[in-house]
């Protein structure tokens, strides 16, 4: 055996080192620790770390049984082995049913008999303690799958919901212009609608169309140099019209412009949705603010916004499918949540991270992109890259 830590619970000091003796005869490597009374017991045992305690019954304030429960009620699993006199069988039987690995009687104490209840303990003991390992993952597992279960069953209700607000719309205004009930001007607005509409139901659908690239690893990058600036000018262009009728304002503190090598659509489809998300989750006459950065061969996008904020709780998930903060079919916030997932896997095919923060609900959030200004996973400018498959995890939708 390797050196193990043990402790000898006794108030008698002869019968600790009849204990003492008999470990060193039977050659058992050990850092032995003893204590007299219950309450000596239990603050060893509470700071501790012992591979074995030898637990005599009757002890000066409380006895075996009812050490042995203050013990496991303060989470200790090391394994015990009862130290009882002559006809004491039966508080023995007591212990044992009462978590006790092991007793030995200590008027027949011989250094083979202590050694082989040693071994059993410490092997009954990892063949529990693998046990309950194996029970909680098992556990864990199945909560992990019923999550995702219920994640998928509210993203399925989402998706229903998302793709028929828009086809009602447009089939209702169709409908107008078709039966000749609109003038000029209502003509002219349901046109708009009709547009706009019809441009909501193409993003979602485009949406759904990029998960199940990442997913299957058919997500491509066609990698070139481009304009760090401009790739970030151009998200701001396709966002405004989305921006301009909840009056909020959008400001750029662009650093100096760079070259990087990436795919300047997607990295601009990165930008584009950290800002949609932003300005979603901003309050009429809000503020979002893109910032624009590099140094040491790395260029950063940071996206901060006067918002609603990012729980505590949910902000480890928030770049994860299948899971919105708000997932009731009432939410404030329209969209199928797929957006920063998205984001994620763009910049991480890009050899690059992208991480979120906020101080909290009503405080605003900040999401910074990092990606190497040279294309990442050893592509190259001018050539495609192909993402390898992703196997989804519990998969969830975000925020």
């Amino acid at each position: 055996m390797a050196t193990l830590k043990l402790l000898i619970v006794d108030d008698d000091a002869v019968d600790r080192r009849a204990v003492r003796r008999a470990l060193k005869e039977a050659r058992v490597d050990a850092e032995v620790v003893e204590c007299a009374t219950a309450q000596e017991a239990i603050e060893a045992a509470r700071s501790g770390g012992f591979d074995c305690i030898f637990l005599d019954y009757y002890l000066p304030g409380a006895t075996g049984l009812e050490t042995l429960d203050t013990i496991r009620a303060l989470g200790v699993r090391a394994p015990v082995v009862s130290l009882t006199g002559q006809g004491d069988e039966t508080l023995a039987v007591e212990l044992m049913k009462a978590g006790a690995a092991d007793y030995l009687n200590k008027s027949g104490l011989t250094p083979d008999r202590l050694e082989r209840s040693l071994r059993y303990a410490l092997l009954l003991h990892r063949s529990e303690e693998e046990r309950r390992k194996l029970l909680e993952s098992e556990q864990q597992a199945r909560r992990e799958a019923q999550r995702a279960n219920r994640a998928k069953d509210e993203f399925l209700a989402t998706l229903s919901h998302e793709l028929r607000t828009p086809l009602n719309a447009i089939l209702g205004w169709t409908s107008l212009l078709a039966g000749g009930q609109l003038d000029a001007a209502a003509a002219r607005k349901a046109l708009a609608i009709i547009d706009r509409n019809t441009r909501a139901q193409a993003q979602l659908i485009e949406d759904l169309l990029d998960i199940s690239r990442i997913v299957t690893g058919k997500l491509r990058l066609e990698v070139k140099t481009a304009s760090l600036n401009g790739v970030a000018l151009g998200a701001i262009d396709a966002v405004r019209h989305v921006a301009e009728p909840k009056s909020v304002r959008i400001e750029t503190q662009l650093g100096e412009d760079a070259a990087i090598v990436c795919d300047p659509t997607r990295m601009q489809q990165v930008v584009w949705n950290l800002l949609i998300n932003a300005i979603k989750f901003t309050p009429s006459e809000g503020r979002v603010v893109l910032k624009t950065e590099h140094g040491d061969g790395r260029a950063r996008v940071i996206v901060v916004d006067s918002g609603s904020g990012i729980s505590p709780e949910f902000l480890p998930y928030v770049f994860d499918r299948f899971r919105q903060e708000d997932g009731a079919a009432t939410r404030e916030h329209a969209g199928l949540g797929l957006g920063l997932s998205i984001v994620r896997h763009v910049v991480e095919l890009h050899g690059g991270s992208v991480t979120a923060n906020s101080d909290g609900e009503g405080k605003g959030a900040s999401f910074v992109v990092d990606v190497p200004m040279h294309a990442g996973a050893g592509a190259e400018a001018g050539g495609p890259i192909v993402d390898a498959a992703i196997s989804p995890p519990a998969e969830r939708a975000v925020r």
